[in-house]
């Protein structure tokens, strides 16, 4: 068995890192379900919980790279395999933010509106805990 020593980042992480590691996420998950080995057996390979197996699938916790090379060993692939393409980090501009008005998510989702502009004359479902910015 390998002893892996995790390590926390401090740091805030980007869309284009989440990006990346959701994506190698997926990718180790596919991998690791095709050559039928449990998140349990590849922790216990790795040193780590399954838990944070299911943290690095789920792309909410980074891998070191000695990691990266332990794991394409222990599902017998290749590094390449597992690291997700250079494309993603190629997306428009308006996709990594993904910022949209409530009136364009209401027109993309065929709510009418109101054509006076007074959103308000709709009803809302809203919580006793939230409060409204006018």
């Amino acid at each position: 068995m390998i002893k892996l020593v995790p390590i926390f980042f401090l740091a805030v992480i980007t869309d284009s890192e989440k990006t990346f590691y959701s994506t190698f996420g997926r990718m180790l998950s596919e991998i690791r379900r095709k050559k039928r080995i449990s998140q349990e057996m590849l922790a216990d390979e790795l040193g780590l919980s399954r838990t944070s197996i299911t943290n690095i699938e789920k792309g909410r916790q980074p891998v070191q790279l000695y990691a990266l090379y332990v794991i394409a060993r222990l599902l017998g692939a290749d590094v390449k395999e597992l690291l997700p393409s250079a494309a993603i980090f190629e997306r428009p501009e308006r996709a990594q933010g993904l910022n949209v008005s409530r009136s364009e998510w209401l027109q993309t989702m065929n709510v009418p509106l109101d054509p006076t502009g007074d959103d308000d004359a709709h009803p809302r479902t809203t919580s006793s805990k939230i409060t409204r910015r006018e």
